[in-house]
Order: structure tokens, then C-alpha cells, then sequence
């Protein structure tokens, strides 16, 4: 049974959040060809009431160093999935898209612990549909535009450059996809020596 901590304002937004991983939880646990079981019903999550809130309480819980941009985030130190309210209906909508992508970080350290954080973020925007317009779009539009980085910015300092990260983290997610077949990929996922 998940747990929720949060405040007495964001309480009823426990049941959109409840909705969000409810309904994505089976298109995950179908990527990975995982069966569903009680270890995917057991996420301690934190709703905080605005994104300050959420810096300062994951600041407090003894977590430092993430991104400026973060709105949400799953940590691997205690398996919890961070969010905040947004405001209005229009952000909550959009903001459906942040839970999925971090229950898919859950999920994936469920079943396969901690790995380089290129390679979750990778897999996660692959699921998310965040690049529905393709590689050759994101390509003219913003890889071909900027020097690549070196691979241990991507392997040690994911987040912390002027570009996005996330960016180059989908094209190799693909790249592996497309070029391994999902079988083996998968298998690749099992075997940690493998990723580096």
C-alpha cells in the first residue's frame, strides 16, 4: 500500500496522484515484462504544497545538490517520489506527465536498483512521450545546435550544463533500443557490468 505524507491543503490531490500511477503502473510493468506484484504497490510518497516547499523538504530529509529546474524527483536513498501541487487545472494536467515519469524511475529501481542516472532518465523520457516529434526533430532542433558533451558530464554531472541533458539521454536510450531490439536491451538492463 503506497503511503502519503503531505499537508492538510494537499491531501485531496492524493487521488490524482493515486490516479496517475494507477494508470501508468501497467504500460511500465509491460516495457520492462515485469508482472505486477506488492513491491509496485509500496512507494512512500511526499506531496508538498509548492515547489519551494519541495526543495526545502528534500532539504531537509538531507537531500542537496539537484538541478534548479527540478519539480519532482524519486530518490534511490529511500524509494520516496517527490512532488508538489501546482496551482491550477491546466498545470495539474501538464504535471501528470512528472508523476509518470518519476513512477517510471521508481519502477525501473524496483526491479533493477540503482544505474546510471543517463540511462533511467533515458528510458523514462522514452516512455513519457516528452519526444513525440522523433530523434530528427530533436536533432535539428537542438543536439545539432550545441557542442556534445563528453560522457562523464552525462555520467557525473547529469542536469548541472547549459544543455539539456535529458535531451542526449533519450537519443542514446533509442539509439540502444532501436539498435539492440527490446530483448536484448532488457537483458542489458539486468546485467549492471554491462551498462558501464
Amino acid at each position: 500500500m503506497n503511503e502519503y505524507i503531505c499537508t492538510k491543503k494537499t491531501s485531496k490531490y492524493i487521488n490524482r496522484v493515486d490516479a496517475v500511477i494507477r494508470e501508468g503502473k501497467k504500460t511500465i510493468l509491460d516495457f520492462f515484462q515485469v508482472q505486477d506484484g506488492p513491491k509496485f504497490n509500496d512507494f512512500k510518497i511526499y506531496i508538498y504544497e509548492s515547489i519551494s516547499d519541495l526543495k526545502e523538504g528534500l532539504a531537509e530529509r538531507g537531500f542537496t545538490n539537484f538541478p534548479e529546474y527540478m519539480c519532482a524527483c524519486f530518490r534511490d536513498e529511500d524509494q520516496s517520489l517527490n512532488f508538489f501541487e501546482p496551482s491550477d487545472e491546466w498545470t495539474k494536467n501538464e504535471y501528470d506527465l512528472v508523476i509518470y515519469h518519476e513512477l517510471i524511475h521508481a519502477i525501473q529501481y524496483k526491479i533493477y536498483g540503482k544505474q546510471p542516472e543517463w540511462l533511467t532518465e533515458g528510458i523514462a523520457k522514452y516512455l513519457d512521450g516528452t519526444y513525440k516529434l522523433g530523434i530528427k526533430w530533436l536533432l535539428q532542433n537542438y543536439i545539432n545546435k550545441v557542442p556534445l558533451p563528453r560522457m562523464k558530464e552525462l555520467e557525473e554531472e547529469f542536469g548541472f550544463h547549459d544543455y539539456d541533458s535529458y535531451d542526449y539521454a533519450y537519443i542514446m536510450v533509442s539509439y540502444l533500443l532501436e539498435s539492440m531490439g527490446k530483448e536484448r536491451f532488457l537483458t542489458f538492463l539486468k546485467n549492471a557490468n554491462e551498462i558501464n
